[in-house]
């Protein structure tokens, strides 16, 4: 697998998410957005670290040889795939982890400050298990918890548990582990409580949080505190993250753990990457053994605070320009796999693992790792000192990364290189541009208040309309009037939510507005029609309607005709309406940037949206052929439980939606290009491909259940397709109609437009009508019918609804059931009736065809729903 491949199509798929929202009319706009995205403004080069080679501190047998170690560790700390697997061979430890393993059988309480990637947990871990061991053997162990160990994040305790299982419980067995284990950070359920609580494990994973809740629970008090007496072991994991009122909240707990556990020889281990920079190592460590003493409540001594120690995994000293130039050329021309040995001693990895994985310190000489670089960057300073092309450089280096990532050591199964891309990702920003006509105005992508070394010019967000690409000014005035400043808004999400808070201004010239509404474009349902046959603005959307401004360069609103003014439109929020192409505000939002996507409720673009659409283009670039599907995965860290639900949610929204529409527009490829109503969800379900355990409750259902299970999945399928080609406005995720890959026809529809004994009796305009007018009227009638799901067919009738419910639940599993409480979509009525044009407005809108003939109030007859669509293309 190329990484670096899997990184720019991510970045592809990335623009080309974030750029489809919006295509600005304006030129200049158009021109400068096209620029940042081509500059890669959004993704800047990515961050390239090398994991460097840690000095060897023995295999797990020799500790055990050299008596630091109980000798069942040697069975328990090896390499193992599954629960009956005994492991086929040892761990080989790190310097920095037998380093570890000293300071602990010392009894003294220390500190890790390795890098990322550096084994830290096995640092407190083998410790852990190996006095748990000690004291069974001796006799002196109680029953009850030995060891606490603290993580500020549940994904953090969660990925822990996965690897104390792989070393105590596989090649044992569940319920025969040596040392027994359990996490306890509020996920659990109730049933699993009551187990840790009535017999407490030897190691206890749980958060601060939760640990200080069960200081104050009389319950777990009782129970794990007396359980955790005489406690030998307290470990915080990523100590740099208690800081300030958090640190010392955490520095409180520490001390009431030890009291409730009367703990007097209680050892408090520390694990971080970043807790002091700056300074000699020496004063470093220094400076964390104060800090570290301050949280823990214990001393913590200076040569207690464990470092990495590095080595070369390029032996060698540094390659003449000749020897580095002849490795260039080779790494482009030559892709033959290497051999590990030949590998390491090539000049080219040699610099590699000096430019990106180590350099030395200058006041000890030690090996330290180099800070992050991106391949740019080294390949320009590359290129300079050979005289040769970037790309050249470029190339060569990620070809020689890649093979380095490919080739392991026989004797200790890692990699040459073992590398990892830093790629940071932007939503984008807000266009700003000054108040100046569109030919002169300044335009920039970052967030200023003024023209830069023009004080008395302001700068302006912009906002757009989807469906014409209109740009506008949005902006906010604490009252209208003479001599009032407009000012730029502080939150894009304010628009269409708070009245007052964000008043788009048009900036073009307003004739072409003016002639708009002398022209009556307006949507037909801010009309109303009188008897006379004039018609005038309903009075609740007179508020709206826009009003000529004159504003000056820096934001003031000024008289008419006023030196320097600009001429502009004010509307008020929400926004109603584009001036342009009379877009109602389903449809005409103003978004952040065109470069970005759109705004929502809950503030800023659309996280909730980028996030699964960047996480499934990565995964998508993961080769198949290469990673087998445990290691096609992908690890996200939020901030919160709260985010960390919401983007849930809409990963599981995502991905369903995607996955059923993926699947029709498959089943309607397999099938030719046409499907029909009775067929399609039988299509579609085949089109998923999905197994019994992907959707059933039973996991290993045969025979009936199997076949009940099916059929649930039909009926969810088929309520899923139907409310799906529902009108929706979530711009960010439009159905397959609306962009273009799926058509829905009727059946007959032609023949019966055609058919003069249909008509004879009709209104006297549709019996005159050609028949394609006819046609195209009765589509239009019935695609509004279905798109507000005004269709008879019984999976969208309440009796249809609950069957359906009763049956994926009964059946089905996530997230392919109706949710408990899920109720059916709103379904449509469509009444035959004449009514005034606005009200006749609210219902649907024929803008498209001759006003007289769409409005002419035809007698339609009595039914009350329309019939399924018959065909989808």
């Amino acid at each position: 697998m190329d990484v670096f491949e899997v990184r720019d199509q991510l970045i592809s798929d990335y623009r080309s998410f974030t750029a489809a929202f919006v295509e600005p009319r304006d030129e200049r706009i158009s021109a400068f957005l096209a620029e940042q995205l081509a500059a890669g403004q959004q993704w800047p080069d990515p961050w390239l670290s090398l994991n460097p080679s840690f000095a060897s501190g023995g295999s797990v047998t020799e500790l055990v040889d050299a008596g630091l170690l109980h000798r069942e560790c040697e069975r328990i700390f090896r390499v193992k795939d599954h629960e009956d697997d005994p492991g086929r061979s040892v761990l080989t430890l790190h310097r920095h982890q037998r380093d570890a393993i000293e300071a602990a059988s010392s009894g003294a309480s220390y500190v890790l400050t390795t890098g990322t990637g550096s084994g830290k947990s096995l640092s407190y871990i083998v410790p852990i298990v190996d006095r748990v061991l000690r004291d069974k053997a001796e006799g002196t162990a109680q029953k009850g918890v030995k060891a606490i160990i603290v993580y500020p994040m549940n994904a953090l305790a969660n990925s822990q548990v996965l690897e104390l299982e792989k070393f105590l419980r596989f090649g044992y067995g569940a319920g025969r582990e040596p040392v027994t284990f359990a996490r306890y950070t509020g996920q659990e359920g109730q049933d699993e409580r009551r187990r840790i609580l009535a017999e407490p494990p030897d190691i206890l994973l749980t958060n601060y949080v939760m640990l200080d809740l069960v200081l104050t629970r009389p319950d777990e008090r009782r129970h794990l505190m007396a359980a955790a007496r005489g406690l030998k072991f307290l470990v915080l994991d990523e100590l740099h993250t208690y800081r300030g009122r958090q640190g010392a909240d955490v520095a409180l707990l520490v001390r009431r753990v030890k009291d409730a556990c009367e703990a007097h020889g209680l050892q408090v281990v520390g694990t971080s990457a970043t807790m002091a920079s700056g300074g000699s190592r020496a004063e470093q460590r220094v400076v964390v053994a104060t800090v570290a003493s301050r949280l823990f409540g214990s001393p913590v001594a200076p040569d207690h605070v464990i470092g990495e120690t590095l080595v070369r995994a390029t032996p060698g000293a540094e390659p003449s320009d000749r020897a580095l130039m002849d490795a260039v050329g080779r790494a482009v021309r030559d892709r033959t796999p290497q051999s590990f040995e030949d590998l390491a001693e090539d000049p080219l990895a040699w610099w590699i693992e000096s430019t990106f994985g180590l350099s030395d310190d200058p006041d000890t000489g030690e090996l330290i790792r180099s800070t992050p670089t991106t391949v740019p960057a080294a390949a320009a300073a590359l290129a300079e000192r050979l005289d040769v092309e970037v790309d050249l450089a470029a190339s060569a280096i990620r070809q020689t990364l890649l093979a380095g990532s490919r080739t392991r050591n026989r004797a200790t199964g890692r990699p040459l290189f073992a590398f990892r891309l830093h790629q940071f990702v932007s939503k984008g920003d807000t266009v700003h541009v000054s108040l100046e006509p569109e030919a002169h105005r300044h335009i920039t992508g970052q967030y200023q208040v003024r023209v830069p070394s023009q004080p008395d010019k302001a700068l302006l967000p912009l906002g757009f309309c989807r469906e014409c690409g209109q740009e506008y000014l949005v902006v906010a005035c604490g009252h209208r009037g003479r001599n009032a400043r407009l000012r730029a808004t502080p939150r894009q999400r304010r628009l269409r939510r708070r009245r007052g808070d964000r008043l788009p201004v048009r900036v073009e010239r307003p004739s072409v507005a003016a002639r708009s509404v002398a022209e009556g474009r307006l949507p037909d349902h801010w009309l109303e029609e009188h008897d006379d046959g004039t018609t005038s603005v309903v009075a609740n959307k007179r508020k709206y309607l826009p009003e000529t401004v004159w504003v000056l360069p820096d934001g003031t609103e000024v008289g008419p005709h006023s030196d320097d003014a600009l001429e502009a439109w004010w509307m008020s929020t929400p926004f109603a309406l584009c001036l342009r192409c009379r877009g109602p505000t389903s449809r005409c939002v103003a978004t952040t940037s065109p470069s970005s996507p759109p705004s929502t409720r809950k503030g800023g673009p659309l996280r909730s949206r980028c996030s699964p659409r960047a996480s499934c283009g990565h995964c998508a670039g993961l080769a198949p052929d290469e990673l087998d599907a445990k290691s096609r995965k992908l690890l996200t860290f939020v901030d919160n439980r709260q985010d960390a639900s919401l983007q849930a949610g809409h990963f599981n929204d995502f991905i369903q939606v995607a996955q059923l529409r993926g699947a029709l527009h498959s089943a309607l490829r397999d099938g030719g290009g046409e499907l029909t109503h009775e067929v399609v969800a039988q299509a579609v379900t085949t089109a998923l491909r999905l197994e019994i355990p992907d959707f059933a409750k039973n996991l290993n259902a045969k025979f009936s259940q199997k076949d009940d299970a099916e059929r649930a999945l039909r009926r969810a399928v088929e309520y899923r397709l139907y409310t799906d080609l529902k009108r929706g406005w979530r711009v960010t995720m439009p159905n397959l109609e609306q962009v273009g890959l799926l058509e829905v026809q009727y059946a007959d529809l032609a023949d019966i437009a055609e058919d003069p004994e249909t008509w004879h009796e009709r209104h006297s305009l549709l019996a005159a009508a050609p028949a394609k007018l006819r046609e195209e009227l009765c589509r239009i009638l019935l695609d509004e019918m279905r798109r507000v799901l005004a269709v008879q067919v019984e999976c969208l009738t309440q009796e249809g609804f609950e069957q359906i419910e009763r049956q994926a639940d009964q059946h089905l599993r996530e997230p392919w059931t109706i949710a408990r409480g899920e109720r059916l979509e709103q379904i449509g009525t469509v009444f035959p009736r004449s009514g005034s044009l606005a009200e006749r407005g609210r219902t649907s809108t024929c803008r498209d065809v001759e006003p007289s003939a769409a409005t002419c109030g035809a007698p339609l007859r009595s039914a009350r729903t329309s019939p399924p669509p018959k065909h989808l293309r």
